[in-house]
């Protein structure tokens, strides 16, 4: 069963995840690649297709963490 712990877990790697991401899109903007013009729009696009994503995810679970949280302290 997945607990409050587990959920603050899983939002700390999705943070790592997001700023790893966010740190791939800045390196590969540069242009300093071998990756062709339309190559890199494609990768980019897809990277930060996927950022978005993570984002999306950080905040529901970010939401639901404060709510157990809250619903915890509320209980004691």
């Amino acid at each position: 069963m997945i607990g409050i712990v587990d959920i603050d877990g899983r939002l700390r790697r999705l943070e790592e995840l997001t700023r790893g991401l966010a740190k791939e899109i800045v390196l590969w903007r540069e242009g300093c690649d071998p990756l062709l013009y339309l190559e890199r729009k494609a990768y980019l696009n897809a990277l930060q297709d996927a950022l978005a994503g993570l984002e999306s995810a950080r905040v529901a679970l970010a939401n639901a963490s404060r709510r157990l949280h809250q619903d915890n302290a509320s209980a004691s």
